[in-house]
């Protein structure tokens, strides 16, 4: 047995490991979570297999004769087309395009970029990838990041598993201007698309390995595929059940482990959309796991107030979409209703004291609407105009996850406030009223007002969100943030079509919102 090579939780009492896989004997018999062994292909230290032991010795032999590098334009262009599987067919890329992915070189560099980096498209559409999908963790705390653990997931994904096809069919999405051969970039993203659903009904048929963090990233990806690139305006979709299950699949312990909680955060967040959206009540097991949450964190109390706003206005849609003509059932609905307008109203109060108490860090700022700037991307061929704003100042977050979850958060305000105004209504006209009283009307239009500066703030924050608003440095000059950029424009996808439905929300502001919509699925759309 060995230390060194032992689960986490062996390592940390000192102790010696089985090295049992899933969980080892020492875990097995006193209960604790076991983070299991990595298997030897991904041990990559001198001695801890055998390919390692070989790259190392060959490494000091080559160094101990005295061993200098010579680049061969040829033999460089084998050893790269050998190490990568399916690799691109030679493609030309204009100096302009070379200028944008290289915009630190010169013009002289750029002449005399290495012939493998010209040809190699696929793998730098993946590298590509990860830098407009992934997010990663605040300094400061703020934000917890953005799939920032699918890198090493996809390093040591197999070809051709769901993962693989799943990244693959989203980098490809990315450069669907370009061609490889006579196949373009737009089919091989379609082709791996329709490879990765297949896979994932094996699997999901065979129920084998849902609990695994590959399977919930790749069903993650093909949504995000599905609502970036094929244009659905609405984040309702079959694999909405497929996560549940794949959620509950992976019981409590993922709340024990800092990746898989938060690649359960994201999936999760993703999932109170949905019912935010469709007022759907939160199941069971949610609100078990929102119950063991710490609620001293903003976006874990964001979490929490999100399922409780959709618990309500769940019950609300219930409750005033429904007849009854038994007069004792109408008595005991307007029971009901009345009960909910009160909780919704305290939930409210409780909320907009919450806020105000919110710490800097978690505070938008204003900033002049002139900071915004298209800066093209690599594969635009075409100029889409950004929708228009109608603000004179735009809200600017230390990030754009924290425009998201703010926004997240103002999005589910905006339907428990028109619900509560609908439930107030039934409840009028459970009483046979012919009119509101004067407190009831209080109500609704404060209610109105909130929806309508809700969606405002919602507006005020798209530029950041689709990369249109930049930084300045400490010498003076702007700075644009590239990381992230395509998971900040499906942020802006969920809120928005909570403003384009909102009752309350003005025209002009349903429009922005459809504006919005629209630019994105141009920009993005496999036509």
């Amino acid at each position: 047995m060995n230390r060194g090579r032992g689960c986490l939780a062996c390592k940390a009492a000192n102790a010696k490991c089985d090295l049992n896989r899933p969980t080892c004997g020492r875990c097995t018999q006193e209960g604790l979570i076991c983070s299991g062994l990595p298997l030897d292909a991904v041990f990559v230290f001198r001695d801890e297999n055998e390919v390692a032991r070989r790259n190392s010795q060959r490494a000091r032999r080559q160094l101990g004769e005295g061993f200098i590098p010579q680049w061969d334009t040829s033999n460089s262009s084998n050893s790269v087309s050998q190490g990568w599987p399916h690799q691109a067919a030679a493609v030309t890329i204009g100096s302009s395009r070379l200028q944008q992915q290289y915009s630190w070189l010169s013009d002289h560099a750029l002449a005399t970029v290495p012939e493998p980096l010209r040809r190699d498209v696929e793998t730098r559409a993946v590298e590509r990838f990860f830098v407009n999908w992934t997010l990663h963790p605040s300094n400061h705390g703020g934000s917890p990041g953005y799939m920032h653990e699918l890198p090493m997931l996809f390093l040591s994904a197999q070809q051709d598993s769901v993962l693989w096809l799943a990244v693959r069919a989203v980098a490809f999405a990315d450069i669907r201007n370009e061609n490889t051969g006579n196949i373009s970039f737009h089919t091989k993203s379609r082709q791996h698309y329709g490879a990765a659903l297949n896979r994932m009904r094996t699997v999901i048929n065979d129920q084998q390995n849902l609990g695994d963090d590959r399977i919930l990233f790749s069903m993650l990806l093909i949504d995000n595929f599905e609502l970036m690139y094929l244009g659905r305006n609405d984040p309702f979709s079959p694999h909405g059940e497929a996560i549940k299950h794949i959620l509950r699949s992976r019981d409590d312990g993922q709340l024990y482990s800092p990746s898989r909680f938060s690649l359960w955060r994201l999936t999760h967040y993703r999932l109170q959309f949905w019912q935010t959206l469709f007022f759907e009540h939160p199941d069971a097991q949610q609100i078990a796991w929102v119950s063991k949450l710490n609620m001293e964190q903003p976006d874990l109390r964001i979490c929490s107030y999100v399922l409780h706003m959709n618990i309500l206005t769940a019950l609300s849609k219930s409750l005033t979409h429904t007849n009854e003509d038994d007069e004792t059932t109408r008595r005991e609905k307007l029971g009901r209703i009345t009960q909910l307008a009160k909780e919704m109203q305290e939930l409210i109060s409780a909320i907009e004291q919450w806020m105000s108490e919110m710490s800097e860090p978690w505070r938008a700022k204003k900033q002049d609407s002139q900071n915004i700037v298209v800066f093209g991307d690599v594969d635009e061929v075409h100029s889409y105009p950004i929708p228009r704003l109608q603000y004179s100042q735009i809200l600017s977050y230390d990030d754009i996850w924290l425009a998201y979850i703010w926004n997240f958060h103002a999005s589910s305000q905006i339907v428990l406030r028109e619900s509560l105004v609908e439930t107030i209504e039934s409840a009028s006209v459970l009483q046979g009223k012919d009119e509101l009283d004067e407190v009831d009307k209080s109500v609704i239009q404060k209610q109105r007002e909130q929806v309508d500066n809700l969606a405002a703030t919602i507006l005020e924050s798209f530029p950041q969100l689709l990369g249109f608003t930049y930084k300045y440095r400490k010498s003076g000059q702007p700075q644009i943030s590239l990381q992230g950029r395509m998971v900040g424009r499906l942020f802006a996808l969920f809120s928005m079509w909570v403003v384009q439905k909102a009752r309350f929300a003005s025209t002009q502001k349903k429009q922005t919102a459809s504006d919005v919509v629209a630019w994105i699925n141009n920009r993005h759309g496999l036509d």
